[in-house]
């Protein structure tokens, strides 16, 4: 298969990081079914993408990266890639500040920086960017 769906994912053989990461977190919740972690006899975890990326490749199971660390694989690593088929799997990614207009400018700064990272890096044509209200 070229693209995968949610549902073909083997839970039991996915290659997590350690309890803390946020990205652990957000494949907990794509799969939506925590419980199979903790009836899991046998884990392998890692705290690093790279660690699972070589456990991965040794056929001990499969991982999930984000799109932005695929960007630094070597060519034999991408061949291996297999993208989520549409809708794909994304995060969301927030600022939040009071409303205090002494700080809006680096609050301004701080956003547009951003979103030239997310768009440089990122060709979504589904990503909907919104920007802060002011007053």
């Amino acid at each position: 298969k070229k693209e995968i769906e949610i549902s073909d994912l083997d839970l039991d053989k996915i290659l997590l990081l350690q309890d803390g990461h946020c990205f652990r977190n957000g494949i907990l919740n794509l799969c939506k079914n925590n419980k199979f972690i903790a009836d899991s006899h046998f884990q392998l975890e890692s705290g690093s993408f790279e660690t699972l990326i070589k456990l991965a490749d040794e056929g001990l199971g499969t991982t999930l990266l984000p799109y932005l660390h695929t960007l630094d694989l070597n060519e034999k690593n991408k061949e291996k890639l297999k993208p989520f088929k549409d809708p794909k799997p994304a995060r969301e990614v927030s600022l939040i500040y009071p409303k205090n207009e002494l700080k809006i400018h680096i609050i301004n700064a701080l956003r547009d920086t951003i979103l030239g990272v997310i768009r440089g890096a990122i060709a979504f044509s589904d990503v909907e960017i919104i920007s802060p209200k002011t007053k």
